[in-house]
């Protein structure tokens, strides 16, 4: 993955799974993410981050997390998308957030720009269920503990 990532042309998009990598469930460990951001950072790879399964992986969303925390850290600029449905059980609800760090406000004015332009035909009104239980859940400390 290193030797093909290093071969891009300069500036690609790179998708990556955060934890609990599907279908191989194989996730780098920390040495490797390391490797990973600094070939990422030096080719100018813009880098997203698919987190449907934070928690699954080890049991623990703190650890599940080092991948997206090691880039968000070290990098000015980056996506990820995260699903509920899966860690709620919210399938069918559309319950998730997607996220960006954009190097300076210019840039985060042009994402949320372009975030809803390609939201707005989309949906209008999402559902709000599954977010509400989301909100309800992570708001609540004795929920979100059991929760864990």
């Amino acid at each position: 993955m290193l030797e093909d990532l290093d071969k891009m042309e300069n500036e690609q998009i790179i998708l990556f799974h955060t934890c609990a990598h599907n279908p191989t469930g194989q996730d780098p460990s920390h040495a490797e993410w390391k490797q990973i951001l600094e070939v990422a950072k030096r080719k100018g790879h813009f880098c997203g981050f698919d987190n449907a399964y934070q928690g699954f992986a080890s049991g623990d969303l703190e650890k599940d997390s080092f991948s997206l925390r090691l880039f968000a850290n070290n990098t000015d600029r980056l996506c990820v998308f995260q699903s509920f449905a899966k860690n709620f059980g919210l399938y069918g609800e559309r319950a998730g957030n997607i996220s960006f760090l954009g190097s300076d406000e210019n840039e985060a004015l042009r994402i949320a720009s372009r975030i809803k332009q390609i939201a707005r035909p989309m949906y209008s009104s999402p559902p709000i269920h599954g977010a509400r239980i989301v909100d309800i859940i992570l708001n609540d400390p004795v929920l979100t503990k059991s929760w864990h």
